[in-house]
């Protein structure tokens, strides 16, 4: 730890000892010093667990006699405040609320936080509100593939970039990437949160280095989309010929679909992106 007088800041204030030995067991650290933490909390999301249930996602733990304190929080569309307030050991990041009127399905609400401050007194400042809804369970085509690079630069990583393009509010957790096989079967099945994460109607997720993320080859590959039952959401077979035939390098250059509704496997419905923006 570097600073003992701030001691809920997390990882931001730990690091290796400088020690010869390794460590200062029973002795002041080696890395002792001021590390103040002057900076706001922020929301960074909300999520349902169900229709009355709801938690609250912050960046650093947040003072937990202020969380319980049901008037810094309110919900829109009339939900107003919650019955119950509680920050969520052990690292007490995370509030739940239990609120008095049920959220409906595939409503966008928005919750907004007030009054609460991290464990050192910062008071939460503008970043103070977060989509909130229930989620539905996601049909073939809710979700489409966007935008994909597959052959980053030497520094770079692929992605894939995911719209949701209907009225849906659909959670990641039960959403799935994956790609095919030599045989041509469904493999590299990964989950792509592993947490509740909402994905609401017309936003856009970007998904990259995922733990196990499937391959996806510099020349041609193939992308899928699954949901919870194991389903195609989506699907993209890929091509580096698919790119601009101006482009000298396509190193580093993604490929942008065009239209949202129009089929995936499409070669019209994409395009290289431009070369300001790779």
């Amino acid at each position: 730890m570097i600073d003992t007088k701030n001691p809920c800041s997390g990882f931001s204030n730990w690091i290796a000892s400088t020690d010869v030995k390794g460590g200062t067991p029973g002795k002041k650290n080696s890395m002792d010093g001021a590390n103040v933490d002057n900076i706001a909390p922020q929301l960074q999301r909300a999520y349902s667990t169900d229709s009355v249930n709801v938690v609250l996602v912050f960046d650093e733990p947040i003072d937990v006699t202020k969380a319980a304190i049901l008037s810094n929080y309110t919900i829109s569309e009339g939900i107003g405040q919650p019955q119950a307030a509680t920050a969520i050991g052990p690292t007490f990041n995370r509030v739940a609320l239990r609120l008095n009127t049920a959220l409906v399905r595939n409503k966008v609400f928005t919750v907004t936080v007030t009054g609460l401050t991290d464990c050192v007194g910062n008071s939460i400042g503008s970043n103070n509100t977060a989509k909130l809804g229930l989620a539905s369970a996601t049909d073939s085509f809710d979700v489409v593939i966007n935008e994909i690079l597959f052959n980053p630069k030497s520094n770079g990583v692929d992605y894939v970039e995911l719209y949701n393009h209907t009225t849906k509010i659909i959670d990641l957790k039960n959403m799935y990437i994956a790609n095919r096989n030599t045989a041509g079967a469904i493999s590299s099945i990964t989950q792509l949160s592993i947490e509740n994460y909402l994905l609401f109607p017309e936003d856009f997720m970007v998904v990259t280095e995922v733990s196990s993320t499937p391959s996806f080859n510099d020349d041609a590959g193939d992308v899928i989309i699954l949901n919870q039952q194991g389903n195609i959401v989506d699907e993209l077979l890929y091509s580096d010929k698919w790119h601009f035939k101006l482009i000298d390098n396509k190193e580093g250059v993604a490929l942008e679909r065009i239209d949202y509704n129009a089929a995936t496997q499409n070669q019209d419905n994409w395009h290289s992106a431009a070369t300001s923006v790779g």
